[in-house]
């Protein structure tokens, strides 16, 4: 049997303004991304969990699921679904988690994780999809969220940590002094540096960073702001440095990913 053959990808979307509640017992295996905004989430009407930023969860057979905004509030959803003997690998492996426990695993590189399933939607709706493609880019989907699942440990420090990046999550823009943070919480700053990392995916410098263009790419659609006034809104002083780092992440510039976006979204 060729290596890729035995999945098939069902469906793939992105929607930046999903204010719906999905409730049901789905047909497919899924992974279901929260890109921005609030999410509740409920599996077999069961416990309740709301987060607000980049989370992942798995949708899966035999399995109640009940999902939507935390707060009324359009959220950025996105999802992939897919079936196929190859599944059945992808479980026994451990690189597909069924059922997970935690269901919500954070998403430290929003930007790789949105792109990769970006990739998934443009080879899907491509007049000549390639099978093995598609199933190179889902696996390596599969394993940034395994990895990330992996990375949830910290059982001592987790909850502080968790307290810092739920308010870097919220402020991106605030004028961070992270050495300071560590001191704080009674770390060095190389300490701090190594656990943040375990517990995040990132360097801190680096996961604000993310959670600012974040941020930046959320006011490009929603508002009619200037580059240089998104810079200055997001914590960047520099409107050149903002650029540089928002094309190496999201490959546009701000205004082409304005008007990209704007032309797919009236």
């Amino acid at each position: 049997m060729n290596y890729f053959d035995g999945l098939s990808i069902a469906l793939v979307g992105s929607d930046p303004r999903n204010v719906g509640l999905h409730r049901n017992q789905p047909r497919y295996y899924g992974v279901q991304y929260n890109h921005g905004g609030g999410l509740y989430l409920r599996v077999n009407r069961q416990a309740e969990y709301r987060v607000t930023g980049a989370w992942a969860f798995l949708t899966y057979p035999g399995t109640f699921f009940e999902y939507g905004p935390s707060d009324g509030r359009p959220r950025w959803h996105n999802y992939v679904c897919f079936y196929g003997p190859k599944v059945e690998e992808y479980i026994r492996s451990g690189l597909l988690a069924i059922p997970a426990d935690p269901p919500l695993i954070r998403i430290a590189n929003p930007g790789r994780f949105l792109e990769t399933i970006q990739a998934l939607k443009q080879g899907l709706a491509s007049n000549l999809p390639n099978p093995a493609r598609m199933t190179h880019t889902l696996e390596d989907l599969l394993l940034q969220l395994h990895e990330q699942a992996d990375d949830r440990g910290l059982p001592y420090h987790g909850p502080v940590f968790a307290r810092l990046i739920d308010e870097l999550d919220r402020h991106p823009e605030r004028p961070w002094d992270l050495a300071a943070e560590a001191k704080r919480m009674g770390f060095s700053l190389t300490h701090f540096r190594r656990l943040f990392r375990q517990f995040a995916g990132l360097s801190p410098q680096q996961y604000l960073i993310q959670r600012r263009l974040r941020l930046a790419a959320q006011l490009l659609t929603e508002t009619n702001d200037l580059v240089r006034q998104v810079a200055d809104r997001t914590g960047f002083r520099n409107e050149f440095y903002f650029s540089r780092l928002f094309k190496q992440t999201y490959h546009l510039a701000p205004l082409e990913y304005r008007r990209e976006f704007l032309a797919a979204h009236p």
